[in-house]
This record gives C-alpha cells, sequence and structure tokens, in this order.
C-alpha cells in the first residue's frame, strides 16, 4: 500500500510528501520534497524509516537533495537497528557515496549485539581505502577486540603495502599471524621477490603451509 495520507506518526510538512508502505510486518515511510526527491524533514527526521511490527525503527536513511548525506551532527546516514534499539550496522555518506568521516573514523561499522564492533571499513568516494595513516582499510574483530582479519586497499582494490606487507592477515586470538596473503591490484598473486603468496602459520610463527601463485 502506498500513499500521501498523513498518519498520527507523520505529520504535514509544507513542500514535502509523504509516501507510506506495508511490506509485510514492516511499515516503510520516506519523504520527498517538490521535485520528486528523497529529503530529510526540517527537523533532521531520516527521510526514509522502516519499523518493527511495534513502531521501533528497524532502518533509517538520511538524505539530502535525492542523495545518501550524513546529517550535519555527523551521525551515520544509514544506521540498521535491532529490536532493542541498539545499532547492528551503519554507514557514512557523503553527496551519495561512502565516505569516512573528517574525522577519519571508519565509514561503515557492523555491531555484535553487544555493542562490540564486529567489522569495520574506511572508505573514500565509495571505494574501499586505506587511512592516510596506513593502516588497514577493512577490520574484523574477535568479541574481546583483537583483530581477527584485516586487508590493505588502494581505490576499491586489496594491494600489498610499498615495503611488502601482506595485504590480508588473519590472526590468533592472542595476536599472532595465523595466516597471510600477499594481493597485487586486487590479484591473489606472488610478491616481486618470489616468496609464496600464501602462508599459514602455526601459533608460535613456523610455517604450516604455503601456496605460489604466480602472475598470469
Amino acid at each position: 500500500m502506498t500513499g500521501t495520507a498523513q498518519t498520527p506518526l507523520e505529520p504535514s510538512w509544507p513542500g514535502l510528501t509523504c509516501e507510506i508502505e506495508q511490506d509485510g510486518d514492516t511499515r516503510v515511510v520516506r519523504w520527498r520534497d517538490a521535485d520528486g526527491y528523497l529529503q530529510d524533514l526540517p527537523d533532521g527526521t531520516a527521510t526514509a524509516r522502516w519499523f518493527y511490527a511495534d513502531g521501533r525503527v528497524k532502518w533509517e536513511e538520511h538524505w539530502q537533495a535525492g542523495k545518501r548525506q550524513d546529517p550535519p551532527d555527523g551521525s551515520p546516514a544509514v544506521r540498521r537497528l535491532r529490536p532493542d534499539g541498539s545499532a547492528k550496522w551503519e554507514a557514512h555518506y557523503q553527496a551519495g557515496k561512502l565516505q569516512d568521516p573528517p574525522d577519519g573514523s571508519p565509514a561503515v561499522r557492523t555491531f555484535r549485539p553487544d555493542g562490540t564492533v564486529e567489522e569495520e571499513g574506511h572508505y573514500q568516494a565509495d571505494r574501499l581505502q586505506d587511512p592516510p595513516d596506513g593502516s588497514p582499510a577493512v577490520r574484523w574483530y574477535y568479541p574481546n577486540g583483537t583483530v581477527e582479519r584485516e586487508e590493505h586497499w588502494q581505490a576499491g582494490k586489496r594491494q600489498d603495502l610499498p615495503d611488502g606487507t601482506p595485504a590480508v592477515r588473519w590472526y590468533y586470538p592472542n595476536g599472532t599471524v595465523e595466516r597471510e596473503a600477499h594481493w597485487q591490484a586486487d590479484r591473489l598473486q606472488d610478491p616481486p621477490d618470489g616468496s609464496p603468496a600464501v602462508r599459514r602459520l602455526y601459533p608460535d610463527g613456523t610455517v604450516q603451509a604455503e601456496a605460489h601463485h604466480p602472475a598470469p
């Protein structure tokens, strides 16, 4: 069901049209400006919101002139929430593209039910990109907060660092390297020195297995 009629939950705003849909148990509300573009409300309310059956927000998105956009307070443009209201996933956007906020924090984060970060990714203009300090663009974390896996990306492609550091590494819970893989321009590939593209290590650091992936 789609319509422009207002409900007690959706007051009237001059110049904006409200669209309401019912998709199974999920209620969807979107607002558009006079040109038909998705547009946040004057009070900062998100342009598009999906609601659980009990009325709590399930998903919300902030838009400006038809493009996803972080609101002025710097909060994420997109958030997915659990029934208890805690964040499950959030993403920052600038002019419709995934983009790290000015403070350098990750553009995208996924959270566990207890609030700890499960995964995070840094983006520049919609592409995964290592931050200026050279830290990995993507990281996954164990529940205790230690790094489980990390990946280096350049302009949207997995890429070893200039010093030869592998693009991808997996870690044991104690922080030692469990596995590492070399990538060149998003291709699994032996590094220039001819060493193996992939190595699996025992917890004491000795090699368990390795594999070569020559350049094409």
